[in-house]
């Protein structure tokens, strides 16, 4: 058994150790991705994926053209320069992104609201973002086939039966009812404060319940008072409010649907 005196860690592993507990003091401290000089979102005249986007630059006080394609110029005209052939797509310095959740991402690293990110740098806390963006996509699933359905009083009635009593877009509803019901700070993520996750909470319920899709009204969240609260919270932040009321900036083709995004409403 050795019993001498302990080692003494050598100049090289003392340095480099003090130069790792310094770099982790200063992570805080590191600056944030560059911010691009020209962004244009490309979408078309209406809400649907892109407006979470919106929002987020809008939020991120980051100036943006928002160029919202006609659709009768859409499949001649620009769907074969796009690389999946979709929308929307986001042109930062040249520089294509495409996928909404991507450029929702992206976007939210890069727009700070009360001086943090809405994005997440947390890994946990990002990822637990990026679970509730997911779980949108899951009710996305379930609307996206009503929109092949030729007859319209089918088409309606299909729609109103996945969010009836028992309906399959039903649960996915009260999944996202408990979860701002669980939430201690009213936030989707509660120790993320307001992020993306937020926004698409806001912006896809909203389209849901706006008329867009024919034979839901705005009256398919009432019973959800988590839901409710939280799309007031959102509504009214000043800068939200404040877009919405501009409606030559929010609504520049004056298409309906809207309505449903102001507060009240």
């Amino acid at each position: 058994l050795n019993m001498g005196p302990p080692s003494r860690p050598s100049p090289a592993r003392a340095s480099g150790a003090m130069g790792a507990a310094a770099a982790g003091c200063l992570e805080g401290l590191a600056p944030g991705p560059p911010m691009p000089k020209t962004i244009t979102l490309k979408y078309f005249p209406m809400a649907g994926r892109a407006e979470p986007i919106r929002l987020a630059l809008t939020l991120g006080g980051l100036q943006f053209f928002d160029q919202r394609i006609p659709g009768q110029d859409w499949t001649d005209k620009y769907k074969p320069s796009m690389p999946y052939g979709q929308l929307p797509v986001l042109v930062v310095d040249g520089k294509t992104i495409c996928q909404t959740k991507a450029i929702l991402r992206y976007v939210g690293k890069l727009a700070k609201y009360n001086n943090s990110p809405l994005y997440p740098k947390d890994p946990v806390l990002a990822a637990k973002v990026d679970e509730l963006l997911d779980a949108f996509d899951d009710l996305w699933i379930l609307l996206a086939p009503t929109f092949l359905i030729k007859d319209q009083s089918q088409k309606e009635e299909y729609r109103q039966q996945l969010f009836a009593p028992g309906g399959v877009a039903t649960e996915k509803l009260a999944i996202f009812e408990r979860t701002l019901a669980d939430s201690g700070t009213g936030f989707a993520v509660p120790q993320a404060g307001l992020s993306v996750a937020d926004l698409m909470y806001f912006s896809f319920l909203c389209v849901i319940r706006s008329g867009f899709l024919e034979g839901l009204g705005s009256e398919l969240l009432k019973g959800y008072p988590s839901i409710s609260k939280h799309k007031e919270m959102v509504a009214n932040l000043p800068a939200v409010k404040v877009y919405y009321a501009d409606k030559k900036r929010s609504n520049p083709n004056d298409v309906p649907n809207y309505e449903v995004f102001s507060p009240g409403k």
